[in-house]
């Protein structure tokens, strides 16, 4: 936005250069980003913060300026011309608005005998200071005061509108519009629109319509000056991908005590440069004014939260200059907002604007007093433990070799689609088509990241995870019911790891990619470093992968799910090359995925740490190879082999796996390794055969195992 430094001065008398003026305005909510001269007038090139709509004009840029130096304001004389035409009968123009909910508050001046020409060559100049087109004198008129006032305002043919009426209502099915520049539009529904008797003519807060548009024919005007909701203005520019300097002020919200100011002020003005004669008075329609607010404010306690020496009655002096009203005592003061200040709603906004006027430059360095008997009451020892944990989780996959990744929450449907996955919900308003679904997988944003390091070269061979967010709508494998539709997504902590090229020494020792054993192998490695025991696993074959409730159908089989006391905590597994394809990642490099549900690590408590001193004597060493049938998993050997060897067996190891010509079909060989120990004394050959038949009856009638 830019602003004048000679309008400004209309308003308020300032002595600083302007230069030593932009260093100032950084107390306010705008950022000065640039300063230049323009035919002898300095122009300042402003950023507005949203919260502070009421910078949008001269009139409101020279308020604040006048609070932040402390000098007095001098208001338009638009008051007392407004008190005049409303005492006047209004003319005989019915206006209607319909829908109340889009538009609060809607006022219209009839002016006749109008003289459409150029614009007075001081009017025009100011404009084109200001970065806009002169078009003529009554157009011009009613963007000279956008600028000055921060209202938008329109000015219609008064002899082009059927019906003589006005009616401020939602667009029609199949209704269009031929907007001021030229475009023909289709209005989508709830779009709010002013129309006359017959049909819409202007885009509410955007943009008139070309067919009732002045031009130098017109004798008659009908001026438009209203307030309409911000929420409706937003929806209605991005169903049209059409904004304006006007809609920009209505999206943030314009102050409603400025809506008959404005167009008054504006009709004065039409009467100097163009002539005609007002008909009537005004035509006030809606709420006469906003609704007052009172923010209670305890002097005490800002100077307690600001750490600032702020006196009372200096805080009182403060909030007037920002023209709010201010009632009570020293000790308790009651704050009523100016109707311009839409952001001042509780005391912290008072705080902060208390801060502000002192000067953020002159706050000490020191923390806020707090009485002892508050610190030990409202101490409490930290329940959740997450903070922690995930510090923890980051410690140990950076040491099992990975790298964090952050990826986007809000995805494109497209996206989702590539992955296989459903969205778990839809964005109602998203910026953009590429973030419109809310996540339901991490899937789809480590594909990217390891999409761009191939494409790129930068790494042949990477690890990632990440520690997210994901997004469920319906109910899953071990999860809570199904929520309904008008509940918000289940929002779940969620771990991911992707390894892709990681070459890894075979049993023959030749190098070779990544496989399900190896992500298996870390999610080992992180449960036990967690201490919440060894999930127990299950394979996961072509049919229970495509079925609709699976959530890894982007997997090949066989893919291996975790479970953890019967909840299912993950899933690992090789990327489906379709779903490779889809993200123009060849084939031939094998990605492993691995998801695991964070909230079940969470809430499972870790085992405690069990210690004890060193064995006295060396343990006994035994090796097992046995034959089985290839689909008994070895996790279920290993857990019968631990059970039977109790309690002389300590540790049981596998470290040997083969399938091949020595081996009969539809088995597999195993070997393990098993430690026996008694601790404290030296065990006898006997009880280690004992220990050790024990476990080859186990095998056998278990798993109709046979030795090797």
């Amino acid at each position: 936005m830019k602003i004048l430094f000679s309008w400004l001065k209309e308003f308020i008398e300032i002595s600083l250069h302007p230069e030593a003026l932009a260093e100032r305005l950084t107390l306010s909510g705008a950022e000065v980003t640039g300063l230049t001269q323009a035919d002898g007038d300095w122009v300042f090139e402003l950023e507005i913060t949203p919260n502070r709509p009421d910078l949008l004009s001269h009139l409101g840029m020279a308020r604040e300026i006048a609070a932040i130096l402390g000098r007095p304001f001098r208001p338009t004389k638009t008051a007392r011309e407004n008190v005049s035409l409303m005492n006047q009968p209004p003319p005989s123009f019915p206006v209607v608005i319909e829908d109340t909910q889009g538009c609060a508050r809607y006022v219209g001046i009839v002016m006749e005998r109008v003289r459409v020409g150029e614009s007075p060559p001081e009017m025009a100049r100011r404009l084109i200071r200001l970065g806009v087109r002169p078009v003529n004198n009554v157009v011009d008129v009613t963007n000279l005061c956008l600028l000055e006032l921060g209202q938008p305002l329109h000015a219609f043919d008064l002899d082009r509108l059927e019906g003589r009426s006005i009616r401020v209502r939602t667009a029609g099915a199949k209704e269009t519009l031929v907007t001021l520049d030229g475009v023909s539009r289709a209005l989508p529904p709830d779009t709010l629109v002013i129309a006359d008797a017959k049909r819409p003519v202007a885009l509410a807060g955007i943009m008139g319509g070309r067919d009732t548009e002045i031009s130098s024919k017109t004798k008659r005007i009908f001026l438009e000056s209203a307030c309409f909701h911000p929420d409706r203005i937003r929806r209605t520019v991005r169903l049209t991908k059409l904004s304006s300097d006007s809609s920009y002020r209505f999206e943030r919200g314009v102050d409603l005590q400025m809506v008959p100011m404005a167009a008054v002020r504006a009709a004065r003005w039409i009467q100097k440069v163009a002539g005609g004669k007002i008909e009537g008075g005004l035509i006030n329609v809606g709420e006469p004014s906003p609704v007052r607010r009172r923010i209670p404010l305890r002097p005490k306690q800002a100077q307690s939260l600001l750490g600032m020496r702020i006196y009372p009655a200096q805080q009182r002096r403060y909030l007037e200059r920002l023209g709010c009203r201010v009632t009570g005592t020293q000790q308790g003061y009651r704050v009523e907002p100016p109707s311009w200040r839409s952001d001042l709603k509780i005391p912290e906004d008072l705080y902060e604007e208390l801060a502000r006027l002192w000067g953020y430059d002159r706050c000490p360095t020191s923390l806020p007093p707090v009485p002892r008997q508050e610190i030990s009451s409202r101490w409490q020892p930290v329940e959740d433990h997450w903070p922690v944990l995930q510090t923890q989780i980051r410690r140990l996959l950076v040491a099992a070799g990975a790298q964090e990744i952050m990826t986007y929450t809000l995805l494109s449907q497209e996206g989702l689609s590539r992955c296989r996955l459903a969205p778990s919900r839809r964005i109602a308003n998203p910026l953009s088509r590429e973030q419109e679904c809310l996540r339901p997988s991490l899937l789809p944003g480590a594909l990217e990241v390891a999409a761009r390091n191939l494409h790129r070269k930068t790494a042949a061979h990477f690890q990632f995870f990440e520690l997210g967010h994901l997004y469920e709508r319906e109910k899953v494998s071990g999860e809570p019911s199904a929520l309904p539709d008008r509940a918000l997504p289940f929002e779940k902590r969620t771990l991911s790891v992707l390894a892709a090229g990681v070459p890894l020494p075979a049993w023959g020792g030749t190098p070779k990619g990544p496989s399900i054993l190896y992500l298996k192998g870390i999610i080992q490695f992180l449960c036990e470093r967690l201490r919440i025991g060894l999930p127990r696993e299950e394979i996961l074959g072509e049919k229970e992968i495509q079925k609709n409730d699976c959530p890894c159908s982007y997997l090949l089989a066989p893919a291996v799910q975790f479970r953890l006391d019967d909840q299912l905590l993950g899933w690992t597994g090789r990327v489906d090359p379709k779903v490779l394809s889809a993200h123009e990642i060849p084939e031939e490099i094998p990605l492993i995925y691995a998801e695991l549900n964070l909230e079940l690590i969470i809430k499972t408590p870790a085992v405690p740490l069990k210690v004890q001193p060193l064995a006295k004597v060396a343990p006994v060493l035994r090796d097992l190879a046995i034959l089985v049938p290839a689909e008994i998993l070895h996790e279920a050997i290993l857990q019968a082999i631990q059970t039977a060897g109790r309690p002389l067996l300590k540790e049981a190891t596998l470290f040997d796996f083969y399938q091949g010509p020595q081996v009969p079909p539809g088995e597999k060989s195993l070997a393990f390794r098993l430690e026996f120990s008694a601790g404290d004394r030296t065990l006898t050959e006997e009880e280690v055969a004992a220990a050790f038949r024990k476990i080859l009856d186990s095998l056998g009638s278990r798993f109709n195992a046979s030795i090797r």
